[in-house]
């Protein structure tokens, strides 16, 4: 029985009906490890999250630390065996104990962890369903396709932006990008200064497109033709990517 991990896995079981729930624990945790060793990495995040919900009810909710390891540990045997919706939930459940314990670090990578797997799961969903497994689920899918499809964006977009809130980093990038971006726009497009047409340097161009960006309109260079689309998408642009990096800054680091 000690190199069976199944036999100690339905031992473990027993235990838990019986509410020895140390005993569930231990031995969970052990036949996880043992399918861990086996790379059979779906009844190893099973007895990972098992031991995890086997832990909390021995403590009473009193001790998490413990269990956000096991939940972590459950998440990235789900992500190996490809189930990653599974593995989005247990990686939520570690950044809700990791939170509860203070673990503010932790709790910050399970977030964002938990939301990539989803947004990696709709992505498979929608463009190689076939890849699709789940270790605990085998029924249809109850969620509307409209509804997938908005949360595939909304993730995807989140992801790029500000990784989820704790990547606050990620949208000082992609503001730089556009600054950056649209200055060689510009270059080439023209610019009007007291009214004349003038090709800018790169300072002159990215001159403007800061003031433009950050909504500052000292009004000293316009823009004219197609500049004036693209002026008004990057003030637009400004509006929102600003005070979305404060936010995630905040968000991130006043945890602490």
């Amino acid at each position: 029985m000690e190199n069976d991990p199944h036999l100690i896995e339905e031992k473990a079981h027993h235990y838990l009906l019986e509410e020895k729930f140390t005993d569930a624990f231990k031995l969970f945790r052990q036949a996880a490890g043992l399918y861990q060793a086996q790379a059979k990495h779906k009844q190893a995040a099973l007895c990972f999250a098992s031991a995890a919900s086997a832990w909390s009810k021995k403590c009473e909710e009193k001790i998490f630390y413990q269990a956000a390891l096991l939940y972590q540990a459950a998440a990235k045997e789900a992500e190996k065996s490809q189930d990653l919706e599974y593995a989005s939930i247990l990686y939520k459940y570690a950044a809700i104990n990791y939170e509860k314990d203070g673990e503010f670090m932790e709790f910050s990578n399970c977030f964002y962890y938990s939301k990539d797997c989803q947004r990696r799961f709709l992505n498979q969903f929608f463009l190689n369903p076939k890849k699709i497994k789940h270790i605990t689920r085998t029924e249809e899918e109850r969620q509307k396709v409209i509804k997938k499809i908005f949360s595939w964006f909304m993730l995807n977009l989140s992801c790029l932006l500000w990784g989820y809130g704790e990547r606050p980093l990620r949208t000082l990038f992609f503001g730089i990008f556009i600054i950056i971006f649209a200055s060689f726009f510009y270059m080439g497009a023209g610019l009007l200064n007291n009214g004349v047409i003038f090709k800018p340097n790169f300072f002159e161009a990215f001159y403007f497109s800061v003031i433009t960006f950050t909504t500052v309109g000292y009004g000293d260079i316009s823009p004219f033709g197609l500049a004036r689309l693209l002026a008004m998408l990057e003030a637009f642009s400004g509006v929102f990517i600003m005070p979305l990096f404060i936010v995630g800054l905040s968000r991130k680091y006043l945890r602490f």
